[in-house]
């Protein structure tokens, strides 16, 4: 049933994600400096970080930190031939939209993570796939 008409309990947005990491500081570091994100608070003793994006645009991460057999990976395998899926069937849940793919890709290698497909370049738009320091598997997009 497609209802178009809003009503006051409607989700009108996102307020914040939650992201399991198993190192605090290193999760920081990368979505930091390799992925461009503020540092809004950390209390590295509590185990938790809030990060959000420097243009204010869409929820923040708090980054949480728990033992890895805690650690569930963002990224799921889906059932059908699809065009970005990882060497293990594996799809992002998550995609970050940047301006500049290849300078991202290289910030993103230079931080030492995994790139599982090096950029590909279609008419409407780029894209490339990598794991961060804890195997949750993003998608970088360029439109």
């Amino acid at each position: 049933m497609l209802n178009k008409k809003m009503s006051g309990a409607d989700v009108i947005g996102y307020c914040c994600m939650r992201v399991p990491v198993t190192n605090l500081k290193k999760s920081v570091d990368f979505y930091c400096d390799a992925l461009g994100y503020e540092l809004i608070s950390a209390d590295y003793s509590f185990g938790e970080a809030h990060v959000a994006l420097k243009n204010g645009n869409g929820p923040g991460i708090f980054l949480m930190e728990t033992k890895p057999e805690d650690v569930t990976q963002l990224k799921f395998v889906f059932p059908r031939s699809f065009f970005i899926t990882s060497s293990m069937g594996h799809v992002t849940m998550v995609e970050f939209l940047t301006n500049d793919l290849l300078a991202l890709h290289e910030r993103i290698k230079q931080a030492g993570a995994h790139i599982d497909h090096e950029p590909v370049f279609t008419d409407a738009f780029g894209y490339f796939t990598f794991y961060d320091p804890d195997g949750h598997y993003f998608r970088a997009v360029e439109e």
